[in-house]
Formats: C-alpha cells, structure tokens, sequence
C-alpha cells in the first residue's frame, strides 16, 4: 500500500505547449521550397539560408521561412522585417511564422497570446497544418482565448486529417476531456493515440499503454501496454517508467511469497528509473518504499533524500511527509523549522492533514523559530528538476515484431 499510494499519473502530464510540430520532412511546402526546408529541419543552416535567400525575393514563404532561420541565429531586426512582409504579403507561412513571434516573445516582441490566436486562424484558414495543430492546441488549452474544447477539436481534426502524429496525438487529449456540451470519447481518443504512437509519438505511447494497462476506450492488454510503455521510456518519457512500476505494484498478491517480492522489486526498480530522470511523483513513492522498507532495506535516510527531491519540485505529499520525517528526526536528526516549513508549504499546496500537524507543531516551538519558518516557506518556489522542453518530441516509430 505504501508504494501505491501517489499522485495519478494523468495528473503529472501536462497539456504541453503549443505544438509548433514539424518532421524533418518538408512535405507541406511547396516543391520549390523542399531543399531549403530539409536543410533547415536538418541543421545546415547555412545551406537553407543560401537557398532561401535565392527565393525569397520572389516567395513570400521562403520570405517567411528566412525570417525564421535568421530568428534562430540571432539576426532578430531582418528576421523580423521578413516575417512581417511576408504575413502582409497574405502568405499562411507569414502569418503562421508571425503567430509563432507573438506565442513566444521572439526577437524582442512582447508576447501577445490574443494576437497569436488571430494570426494561427489566418494560416489556419488557409489550410497550414501546423496553425491548425497550434490554432487547436490554444483552444484546447485556454490560452489566447477561452478554454472550447469543441474549436479545439474541430481544428485539430483538419490539422490531423493527414495523419500527422503531432496532431493526432493532440486530438487524442482533446478526445480525452469534457469540458460543457463536449463529453470525452475514450475510444476515439485511444485510437488516435494508437495512431500516433505507431508513428513514433513517444507521448502517444505512453497514453495508448496507460489506456491498454486501464481498458480505457480499448480492450484491457496487460502484455500490449507493457510494450508500449518499454518503447515509450526508451523514447525519453521517465513517466512511461512511473506507470510500469504503477503496473507491477498493482498485481495481485499471490500464495508465492518469492514471487510478490520479485514482482515488488519489479516496481520499485521502474521507481527507480523514474526517481532518478526527476519525475516527482515517483520519488514520492520510493520514499515511502525506504520508510517502509517494502522492496529495499528500510533507509530513513534515502526515504527523506527523496522526499526531499520531490518536496522541492512542488509535491505537497512528499512535502508533508518531508515536514513529519524532519519534525519527528526519523532520519536521525530533528530538524523543527524546517519541518514547519514543508507543512507550511503542503498546506498552502492544499494537503489536508498539513494544517493539522503543523498547528500542534507550533505549540511546541518557540515563537521567533515558527516565525523563520514561515518566513521560509514564503519565499518557497518548485524547481523542476526536468524544465519543460518547448520543442516538439522526436519521433521514434516502434520496431515491428
């Protein structure tokens, strides 16, 4: 029970940035284009920038395609003048080149989510693909303009028309939630992830077997969702590694006491794996399995290590255990404050038993160290350990049995 208990993992996945998606292939530009693009998707900026510079005097995309690159190196004043001929000049390209400048805050552009949404559509209406993915992905995740689950879905569903696993994958969450008159679709949305993940979408991956390993919208496979959780921590998603140790810790106990510790190991073996690439709420859970002693020698000390890493990314039941351990000295050393400013700090985070515990901690402690305490825990802020990578994930396609 001690290794189970943690934050679902659904909640430790976020929406994710706006997409700005693109494989290495330029097949959604025009012929004249698809040099200088793949040179530019690959790395040979200088190659690109040659190319581009030869076109676009006549090609208000390639215009749009040089601001970008001259963006990326630095040179913002003519990166930006091009981008903006470019959008005035009516191209999908421009406008979507612009919008990116506005979402992101390019070159010195004050950022302006309200003006990226306008200039998404524009492209977006022309039918560029990726304005489509972004124009949804902000829909889908409320920014620039209200949260509509249904624009979301109606945009990604033209961006996704061609199979794109970017946009797949996004209409797949956009599936997944309900939000007034749109209700979730799990099927669907399993499918897409499907879909998606067959085509290297590590993300996908990792949804597809969290809804194999749950029957969410598919029949339940515990073998398939294994497989697809292998691929996807192979891909560089730790979390896939939390949800096969949620697996492991979830199989029924048997009369084969050997068998429950291997299978025990198992799970805390992923945790590891997790705990280690920084996903928090695996943290969480091999602490408890330290303080426990339930797969490993019992190690006050390697349970406070990790809570420690997981109080300091934001997670208020690592930061209540935390306080507790460091109150109590159940790591051998009693640390009161600073316990104060963990329970502090989880009961500002929301955690119901916080309050309780820090309040009879206060009528032990003297009045000039709770208020260092809570000094300390105001000026509080998470660090993740992992920041988020604005850049889309690289696609790794599964090997076929």
């Amino acid at each position: 029970m001690i290794v189970r208990q943690a934050v679902p993992l659904a909640a430790l996945l976020a929406a994710g940035t706006v997409a700005y998606a693109q494989s290495n292939e330029a097949t959604d530009v025009s012929p004249a284009l698809r040099p200088a693009v793949t040179a530019y998707r690959t790395g040979d900026l200088a190659g690109a920038e040659s190319s581009l510079r030869a076109l676009a005097p006549a090609d208000a995309d390639a215009a749009a395609w040089l601001g970008a690159l001259l963006l990326e190196r630095g040179a913002q004043r003519e990166g930006l003048r091009l981008i903006q001929q470019s959008a005035d000049a009516g191209s999908a390209e421009g406008a979507h080149r612009l919008a990116l400048v506005f979402a992101n805050g390019d070159g010195g552009t004050p950022r302006n989510e309200t003006r990226a949404v306008e200039l998404f559509e524009r492209a977006a209406e022309k039918g560029h693909t990726r304005a489509q993915l972004n124009l949804g992905t902000l829909y889908l995740r409320g920014q620039g303009v209200p949260r509509d689950l249904i624009q979301a879905r109606a945009w990604l569903e033209k961006a996704a028309a061609n199979g794109d696993p970017y946009a797949l994958y996004a209409l797949g969450r956009a599936m997944s939630e309900s939000l007034g008159p749109a209700n979730a679709d799990q099927v669907r949305a399993s499918d897409l992830y499907r879909r998606a993940a067959e085509k290297g979408h590590p993300f996908a991956a990792l949804r597809y077997g969290l809804a194999l390993a749950d029957g969410s919208g598919v029949k339940r496979d515990v073998v398939a969702a294994q497989r697809w959780l292998v691929h996807a921590q192979g891909s560089g998603v730790p979390e896939a590694a939390l949800a096969l140790g949620d697996m492991a810790a979830r199989t029924p106990a048997s009369r084969d006491k050997a068998m429950n510790e291997k299978i025990l190991r198992l799970a805390i073996n992923w945790f590891e794996v997790a705990a280690n690439a920084g996903v928090p709420s695996a943290q969480f859970k091999l602490a408890n399995a330290y303080l426990a002693g339930a797969g490993v020698a019992r190690d006050p000390s390697q349970a406070q290590l990790w809570y420690g890493r997981a109080a300091q990314q934001g997670l208020t039941e690592a930061q209540n255990a935390l306080g507790i351990m460091l109150i109590g000295g159940a790591a051998g050393v009693s640390d009161p404050v600073e316990g104060y400013k963990w329970l502090a700090i989880a009961e500002r985070g929301g955690h119901p038993e916080s309050r309780a515990i820090r309040e009879k901690t206060t009528e032990q402690m003297p009045d000039r160290d709770r208020k260092r305490a809570e000094t300390l825990a105001q000026k509080f802020v998470p660090t993740p350990e992992t920041p988020v990578d604005p850049a889309p994930p690289r696609l790794n396609p599964p090997t076929k049995p």
